[in-house]
């Protein structure tokens, strides 16, 4: 005996998969122009911005006020120098940008990556920022990866004779 068809039973139908293919893909599309505009916000403030030469106040010309850590101690905080490395390396100077924080230039070129996956998978529609969604691995990397730069930049700092600041 023949089994009726149920709604279960139905072929999908080619609009239904059509329409949600086209779905996702304008959520991919939306989900780049997001992380493309955000890269592309924060690497044009770099741009603008004329790094300073002592490696760290850049972040002044946005009319913040000077590092209340490094104002009381002469030493910089874990963060000083980031504005500085990101105005340095977009203005094509990699060495300025090491001394302010070398965490700082390897943030840049991820952001320039983000900015690149993220303007192509708005452009295209596919899912080229899969493999860099954020996890727990990400806060640690940038724990680490902070606290690394910072340790450097001390380093150098003293090495230098430029820390501490009096």
């Amino acid at each position: 005996m023949e089994k009726p068809l149920s709604y279960i039973d139905l072929p999908a139908s080619p609009v239904l998969e059509l329409a949600s293919s086209s779905a996702s893909r304008n959520g991919l599309r939306l989900r780049g122009l997001v992380v493309a505009l955000g890269c592309g916000v924060l690497l044009a403030f770099s741009a603008w911005l004329k790094p300073s030469e002592t490696g760290v106040g850049t972040h002044e010309q946005l009319g913040l006020p000077p590092c209340e850590f490094m104002v009381r101690t002469g030493w910089p905080c874990p963060t000083c120098g980031m504005t500085t490395s990101f105005a340095a390396l977009a203005h094509g100077r990699f060495a300025l940008a090491w001394r302010a924080h070398p965490f700082g230039a390897i943030l840049f070129v991820a952001c320039v990556v983000l900015f690149l996956a993220g303007g192509y998978e708005a452009l295209t529609g596919r899912d080229v920022l899969r493999r860099l969604r954020p996890g727990v691995w990400w806060a640690w990397v940038l724990v680490v990866g902070v606290m690394v730069g910072w340790v450097l930049k001390l380093l150098i700092g003293v090495a230098t004779g430029t820390l501490p600041v009096r």
